[in-house]
């Protein structure tokens, strides 16, 4: 099996590519505000639009508890002896995936992806790990496409296409590199950068609790962490979105890929992702990574936690953001993340290989400062990806630590799934690269049949540590909910 490559004379839209199917697609979106510090840049250099009905195609779902996968005749051999039977934990199977995944080189320098699996692992697979045995609300706990067939964007422009091949399978391959011919730059399509908002003005966010009830919720966590159970609880809710009458959704059309090209221009991240996946639109602005891991097993993780909203007057906002690089509490909390994280690592990396690069730095984006820190390892040769996930889930930024009586703290205070949100959203490619952000600042859609809305849901909260104060939680809360459903014209309410 072998990764051939097309390099493309002009940079596609990828937006428009992907209006341009009606099969399911990856997104996986990187961009960045102008003036953006060196590290941003390093993590924002591909972009990567990952078709999935290409003639290897294969889908893996754990839904219920239990694991589902469909393969396409030319990759059964592959794929199809592996065992879904009965409630087989999601992440025993990924590992049976990726270790029946054929290996291929990557066929771009400096490109971790080579093909491979896209998709989410959300948050309630955290069950597997010491987490609440909790499944998601409408939609699978994870999905993830066998993908042979891509279109890759380096940051500057270049383009490539890339489809796979295997000499045991003539007519696919065929296929694969008819494809690969037809592969276009056309422009940006009107019907997907002018198409109307989904959303009418005036259209609501409605919180599943209070804020009151909100704050009240943070000063149980603070009762927690007096009693010794917790140093820092990551506490969230969720709202969800209401329009003021029901839109109309054309047949073959995609509304909400339209919301999240209008996003995606508003608030620049290195982390965006758009997923169509069956019955589910996920529109992510994240700016977190969750795990890199790259061909020779060299491991980084780059945790977020202190955020404040950016002010359009040049010497406040940076102000704010000096107040953030002193904030003694946002240096704690991103710490304790930075620790519980070294441990993670460690649980399958090679022993003293784990460190970290830098600690509490500030980056700046579009609409808000973040508090970011990078940690390495390295891993032994033949560890499986999924067992280095498996020991690293859910996000230790999106937990709080100690992370099992953590997420039990959250859960029991949430008193709901979290579903995409808080999980991860990337790819396991070929090559054994492996890229995945923190499914933060994460619009999730659930269509029916028809393409009509059944439900969609923003979720946000905060890291809750002793000294917070539970009008400021409640306050940053609404900045994070800011920052896209503003972009969709929804207003949060709670």
């Amino acid at each position: 099996m072998r990764v051939e490559v097309r390099r493309l004379r002009a940079t596609p839209d990828l937006g428009t590519l992907t209006a341009a199917t009606a099969s399911d697609v990856v997104w996986l979106d990187s961009s960045l505000p102008s003036g953006s510090p060196a590290p941003a840049h390093a993590r924002a250099r591909w972009s990567v639009l990952a078709l999935t009905d290409g003639p290897f195609a294969a889908r893996f779902r754990h839904e219920g508890r239990r694991a589902f996968l469909d393969v396409a005749p030319a990759s059964r051999g592959w794929f199809a002896p592996i065992d879904t039977a009965g409630d087989r934990p999601a992440f025993d199977v990924l590992a049976d995936l990726l270790a029946r995944t054929p290996s291929v080189p990557e066929p771009l320098p400096g490109c971790g992806f080579a093909l491979g699996w896209v998709g989410f692992l959300g948050y309630e697979l955290g069950r597997e790990s010491g987490g609440a045995d909790r499944t998601a609300d409408g939609h699978a706990d994870a999905d993830l496409r066998f993908t042979d067939r891509a279109v890759v964007v380096e940051e500057g422009g270049a383009a490539w296409a890339l489809a796979l091949v295997a000499d045991a399978e003539p007519a696919a391959s065929a296929a694969n590199r008819a494809w690969l011919e037809t592969v276009t730059a056309p422009a940006p399509s009107a019907d997907v950068v002018d198409a109307p908002p989904f959303l009418q003005a005036g259209a609501e966010a409605t919180g599943r609790v209070t804020r009151a009830a909100y704050e009240s919720a943070v000063d149980a966590c603070r009762a927690e962490i007096r009693a010794g159970n917790a140093f820092q609880v990551c506490l969230t809710t969720a709202f969800a979105v209401r329009a003021v009458r029901e839109a109309r959704v054309d047949p073959g059309t995609d509304p909400h890929l339209a919301e999240y090209v209008r996003l995606r221009a508003l608030d620049p991240v290195p982390f965006g992702a758009y997923l169509r996946l069956g019955p589910l639109r996920v529109a992510s602005r994240s700016p977190e990574r969750f795990l890199r891991i790259d061909a020779s097993g060299a491991v980084s993780a780059e945790p977020i936690k202190g955020t404040r909203r950016r002010s359009d007057d040049p010497v406040e906002d940076e102000a704010v953001r000096a107040e953030l690089a002193a904030s003694a509490k946002d240096r704690a909390e991103n710490v304790m993340i930075v620790d519980l994280l070294r441990n993670d690592l460690l649980r399958t990396a090679v022993p003293g290989s784990v460190h970290v690069d830098r600690l509490c730095d500030v980056e700046t984006y579009a609409s808000v400062h973040q508090m970011v820190s990078t940690i390495g390892a390295v891993l032994p040769d033949g560890v499986s990806r999924a067992a280095v996930m498996r020991a690293a889930f859910p996000p230790g930024s999106m937990t709080g630590a100690p992370k099992i009586s953590a997420m039990a703290i959250a859960d029991r205070l949430e008193d709901a799934p979290r579903g995409v949100y808080s999980g991860v959203i990337g790819y396991f490619s070929a090559s054994g690269a492996v890229d995945l952000s923190v499914a933060i600042r994460t619009l999730v859609t659930v269509v029916d049949a028809r393409g009509s809305v059944r439900s969609r849901t923003f979720g946000a909260g905060g890291a809750v540590t002793w000294s917070s104060v539970a009008a400021d939680e409640a306050d940053e809360v609404e900045t994070k909910t800011r920052s896209v459903l503003a972009g969709v014209g929804a207003v949060a309410r709670w």
